[in-house]
């Protein structure tokens, strides 16, 4: 009997939500994320395009010596970087969207490293911001399955947010906890506030930082013995997230955000993630509780924009002029950063004289003077 694809994409995201209570399942994670992409490798990564480094925290179907090289040499050659961390969050993108294809053949980075592999193309999702840097999800093509195409786009928009979810509750977790550990004691070793609940949010266990969210009564209180949002807009999507753990099935909590944004009397904001407890590990590990959902709640972490980002948004840079202008805050000759960025000086001078010619900047210490009046230095 062939398999729906809802009934693939249900099993996508299981995998991916069971991955939260057994980190060595990710790699089965991004294989299922590959097979229902029709992608062939994906990861999941950290990348600063300042310090020039790069982690890959998951992968699946990586070649390991054209990893190694990636984060030996590589990753300072990549023209996608810097403008992969000013896209925010959730926002699917792909290799085309960002350089076009024609030009993106001619870099030194799809010679050297991207062809090889015989790969072609790739869509990924920013799941976390900082000032410099971006966590992301990315799915890699290769030549025979082509560029990204519609299809792929929309079936990326369906998990996106998914993923982002479960990235999320599982940095909460203690990696080192095993699914023999009940629940209960798992959350006890989260710092942030833990909650397992009911469909209607009866509490059926909190942790000590939870108490203390419920003591403070600023951001969440009981009401009948369910947990609510002081915040009516709030207490909304958490009913609304809550209720969808009924259901049963992980495709039951929608396209929505992956976060509730939760913000205090005081101005403070937090952010709330659903876990549903629905199959699997989780399931498992929920033994002896009749939650149907796990919440955590953090303070947010607001990423601060950094002068480059702000400087190329103003002016609409393009990727390869961001990139010299991250490079001209590194000091060096024109040669220098061309050496660095895999380019050739004239290319280096081309983009220089557009960037000068959109800021209206006539040198570089020019240059310099925005990017630190505009942000953080770099």
């Amino acid at each position: 009997m062939q398999t729906t694809e809802i009934e693939h994409l249900s099993q996508v995201l299981a995998a991916f939500y069971d991955a939260t209570l057994d980190p060595v399942t990710w790699p089965a994670a991004l294989e299922a994320a590959c097979a229902y992409l029709d992608g062939a490798a994906a990861n999941i990564f950290w990348q600063d395009p300042v310090v020039q480094s790069a982690v890959i925290f998951h992968s699946w179907n990586d070649d390991p010596e054209f990893i190694e090289s990636y984060v030996s040499h590589y990753v300072r050659l990549n023209p996608f970087f810097p403008a992969i961390t000013f896209i925010d969050p959730g926002v699917v993108f792909s290799g085309g969207d960002i350089i076009p294809h024609p030009e993106f053949h001619r870099t030194r980075f799809f010679e050297e490293w991207v062809q090889p592999q015989g790969l072609i193309d790739v869509i990924g999702v920013n799941l976390y911001r900082f000032s410099t840097s971006a966590a992301c999800f990315s799915v890699r093509r290769s030549r025979a399955q082509g560029v990204v195409d519609e299809e792929m786009r929309r079936r990326m928009a369906l998990i996106a947010p998914h993923v982002r979810r479960a990235v999320m509750i599982g940095r909460e977790i203690d990696r080192q906890k095993s699914l023999s550990t009940k629940l209960g004691a798992i959350l006890d070793s989260v710092t942030a506030g833990a909650f397992l609940v009911n469909a209607t949010g009866r509490i059926d266990f909190t942790n000590e930082a939870g108490d203390a969210l419920l003591k403070d009564g600023g951001l969440l209180r009981l009401r009948d013995g369910s947990l609510t949002a002081v915040d009516p807009e709030a207490n909304h999507a958490l009913r609304a997230s809550l209720a969808a753990t009924a259901v049963g099935t992980d495709v039951s909590l929608g396209l929505g955000s992956p976060s509730i944004l939760l913000a205090s009397r005081t101005g403070e904001r937090f952010l709330a993630h659903v876990l549903p407890l629905s199959s699997g590990a989780r399931q498992k590990a929920s033994l002896g509780y009749s939650a149907t959902a796990a919440i955590f709640v953090r303070r947010a972490e607001i990423p601060v924009v950094s002068g480059v980002e702000a400087i190329a948004r103003s002016h609409k840079l393009t990727p390869s002029e961001m990139r010299v202008l991250q490079a001209v805050g590194t000091g060096g000759s024109v040669r220098e950063i061309a050496d660095a960025l895999g380019v050739k000086s004239a290319t280096v001078k081309t983009h220089l004289a557009s960037i000068f010619r959109r800021t209206g900047a006539r040198r570089r210490s020019d240059l310099l003077r925005q990017i630190a009046s505009h942000g953080n230095p770099i």
